[in-house]
């Protein structure tokens, strides 16, 4: 169950009384350090190391998550919603839901001013996986399986219909529009003329490509998708076996192919994409006959070509909501970019 204000907003105000009633048990001091700053998140992100009176070691080591400091952040959540949905995800779903994700502690949310806290399971990750660099083949595998294991428990399900707080692809137009109209410009400053003057050209009619993206997703078969499925969203162990997926602000209702080809095109470099794409998308379908569920394939795979402009869109959100002085901001939304240009141009997209 969420729990109301008041609650703190920013690092300054955690306490060592409010963590103590938050865990249950007394802690007698706490240090957190930011992490995540620059890997395009839409809230602060703490890793909390925490002593207990009674000298515990249970939950030494947690994440809290609060608003953002940046106004375009705050902003861009508001208009979609997406404090809201995160919190509800795991209050709501995450426990009847079939996938990885950290274990959820406490949530608190205001819903007259989005703002939020999240406190829930540090995992102990293998920090050498880097979006930038693109993960491995192995990984990806890793990855398909639960995400697998997400839609097919979702897939075309009559409750799935009845979750009131989680949008349509339509339902989020108004957003990414905002963000697409928004951030273009900014983005290709940020490049720094790293775009031929055909891909500006592009991304000039981004929005009208947006909508027509957003009709045609519209009309497949709908299931819980994460929709900011990308590597700096996913946390493997530092033993290669499994993965969590975290950052659910995004969770929508819409067709798989929109996680897949965000993730897919995101995730991987362009020449590991392009060696692979077909391999990827066969496992993610006998993973979904693992999980029970028969697909068409060739509706996933075109419901995967639909949804690959998003990953452009989203890398128009990067100079709104993130730090651009962050050496990594720029790599980020420069590979996101050329990612989601090639896959536009080997799928007759662009």
């Amino acid at each position: 169950m969420l729990r109301n204000p008041p609650f703190p907003i920013s690092p300054e105000e955690l306490t060592e009384d409010f963590l103590s009633e938050s865990l249950g048990k007394e802690v007698s001091s706490f240090s957190y350090k930011r992490i995540g700053s620059d890997r395009g998140m839409l809230g602060v992100v703490l890793l909390l190391n925490i002593s207990y009176s009674d000298g515990s070691k249970e939950n030494k080591n947690l994440v809290c998550k609060i608003p953002a400091l940046r106004e375009g952040s705050r902003a861009n959540t508001k208009r979609g919603n997406n404090n809201e949905r995160e919190l509800r995800f795991y209050d709501e779903l995450a426990s009847i839901t079939p996938v990885n994700t950290p274990q959820f502690h406490s949530g608190w949310y205001d819903p007259e001013t989005e703002n939020f806290l999240l406190i829930q399971e540090a995992v102990d990750v293998d920090e050498s996986v880097d979006q930038i660099k693109g993960i491995s083949l192995e990984q990806a595998f890793l990855v398909l399986d639960e995400v697998a294991s997400l839609h097919s428990k979702w897939w075309e399900n009559p409750d799935l219909k009845k979750i009131e707080w989680l949008p349509k692809p339509s339902g989020r137009k108004s957003s990414l529009s905002f963000i697409a109209d928004a951030g273009w410009d900014p983005l290709c400053e940020l490049l720094n003329e790293e775009l031929t003057k055909d891909e500006i050209s592009f991304g000039k009619r981004i929005t009208s490509r947006l909508h027509e993206m957003l009709e045609a997703l519209s009309n497949y078969p709908e299931t819980l998708i994460h929709s900011d499925l990308r590597a700096d969203n996913l946390l493997f162990t530092r033993e290669g076996n499994r993965v969590f997926i975290v950052d659910w602000q995004g969770a929508s209702k819409g067709p798989a192919g929109f996680d897949l080809s965000y993730f897919i095109t995101m995730s991987l470099t362009v020449d590991s994409r392009r060696r692979n794409e077909k391999l990827l998308l066969d496992h993610y379908v006998n993973a979904l006959k693992t999980d029970g569920k028969e697909v068409d394939q060739t509706e996933l795979f075109e419901s995967y070509v639909d949804g690959i402009l998003y990953g452009l869109v989203v890398a128009c959100s990067l100079p709104l909501i993130s730090d651009e002085k962050e050496e990594r901001v720029k790599e980020l939304a420069t590979v996101m970019t050329r990612r989601s240009i090639e896959a536009l141009k080997d799928h007759n997209r662009f």
